[in-house]
């Protein structure tokens, strides 16, 4: 009896499924929209974190980049804007103001003064210096090692095209310091320039003579042949004070007085038959837009004139693809030569 009121004295609880599925479904509904919440909040940290992407720009500066160059013509600020904006192929580079007055192609006559930029040459003795080719006039003339590198191989060249191992040619009057030009113009050995005016300055420019047993000096003016006359420029020189120029160039003629301006510069000016001021205002001419074209030795050449700017350095357009080379001429600019193909 005992035993049976135990038995009805238990209550019976029955598991109600449906209440669980709901409560499951309840929190499986919290779950989902808790981590959605979390992944939201993650991006925008992870956004905010993130490296910053870099802009793509062209190599060339575009005309908000070059707010801080230097102002110039409105013929400099075309050429630019064509160049950094138009042209992708371009892109600029500065030159300061003392490299105006550096390079192959600087004038100097009685307009243009030379102003003995520091590191325009390496001035080097030709004795020492030269090969057999050809000799030296003294012990103590100069040449810009540049010109003289050259100059021996012209040399070489124009005595194996007579067939010869060495000619009669020697070298004298080169580099000059600015005291040396005006002991020389004082004596009355340089009668046309004065010190800072004579292109001899330059360590560019020379004088070549024969020696000439017969002669009472010992030696005579040298004078080109056909074959120096036609191939000396492919070496980068040219007659300074050629036949006719005397206006252009404020001295005499000369037949032996030559100038290093370099290749395909020399080329151009001897097969024109200009002399190398007429060269200069010629280049001035031509802009990037419009650059002066020609052909030396079967390559392709674009040279253009970028005015210098009157404060600061100057930013010069230079082909991004193609080699070119920029000059400064000591005329209120620089020169920059492109070999096209």
């Amino acid at each position: 009896m005992a035993k049976g009121d135990s038995r009805r004295g238990r209550k019976k609880y029955r598991v109600r499924y449906d209440r669980l599925v709901v409560f499951l479904l309840i929190i499986i509904t919290i779950a989902v929209l808790a981590s959605s919440c979390v992944n939201k909040i993650r991006g925008v940290d992870n956004k905010a974190n993130a490296p910053e992407i870099p802009k793509t720009t062209t190599t060339a500066p575009n005309k908000e980049q070059q707010t801080t160059a230097p102002k110039t013509e409105d013929t400099t600020t075309s050429t630019l804007e064509t160049a950094t904006s138009a042209n992708a192929e371009f892109t600029t580079v500065t030159y300061a103001a003392e490299e105006a007055y550096k390079g192959d192609l600087v004038l100097v006559n009685n307009d243009c003064e030379y102003m003995f930029p520091e590191g325009d040459i390496d001035p080097i003795t030709i004795v020492g210096n030269r090969n057999d080719y050809y000799q030296a006039g003294d012990y103590v003339t100069k040449l810009d090692k540049e010109v003289l590198d050259q100059l021996n191989i012209l040399m070489e060249d124009y005595a194996k095209a007579q067939g010869k191992t060495t000619t009669d040619v020697f070298v004298q009057d080169g580099f000059r310091t600015y005291d040396e030009q005006v002991r020389r113009h004082s004596e009355g050995k340089s009668k046309t320039f004065t010190a800072g005016h004579t292109d001899y300055h330059t360590g560019r420019t020379f004088d070549m003579f024969l020696m000439d047993s017969d002669s009472s000096t010992g030696y005579a003016y040298f004078t080109a042949d056909e074959w120096f006359s036609k191939n000396c420029g492919t070496y980068g020189f040219i007659l300074r004070y050629p036949e006719g120029k005397q206006e252009e160039t404020g001295e005499k003629p000369r037949t032996y007085t030559y100038r290093y301006v370099g290749f395909p510069h020399a080329s151009y000016i001897n097969e024109q038959q200009i002399c190398f001021e007429e060269y200069i205002e010629k280049v001035k001419g031509h802009t990037i837009d419009e650059p002066l074209e020609f052909s030396a030795n079967g390559q392709k050449f674009n040279v253009y004139f970028v005015p210098m700017a009157e404060n600061g350095g100057t930013d010069i357009p230079v082909p991004m693809d193609k080699t070119y080379t920029v000059s400064g001429s000591n005329a209120g600019g620089f020169i920059v030569t492109v070999a096209v193909d």
